[in-house]
């Protein structure tokens, strides 16, 4: 297993979903550090920045996903009809 020390990250979201946030990465591991909300502006109100310092073991708790299945053939495929970035 191997132990990630040091790890940084900056969480964005809103305070409910930043503490929640929190909460799930501290259950993974261990918080050296947690920084303070910092209150976004403009299109972002309501929301904020958070850094956090982590160190977590990884572990081998969930089976791996069995490989995907590649086709090199696109017959019988669909074609959706998304708007192209031009015309919006």
């Amino acid at each position: 297993m191997a132990t990630i020390t040091g790890l940084e990250v900056w969480l964005t979201g809103t305070p409910t979903e930043l503490d929640a946030a929190t909460d799930a990465l501290a259950a993974a591991g261990r918080l050296a550090q947690r920084g303070q909300h910092h209150p976004m502006t403009g299109a972002d109100t309501g929301r904020a920045r958070l850094y956090l310092r982590l160190t977590i073991t990884a572990t081998n708790r969930r089976p791996a996903r069995p490989a995907r299945r590649t086709s090199v053939s696109d017959q019988g495929g669909t074609v959706l009809p998304f708007p192209d970035r031009r015309t919006g």
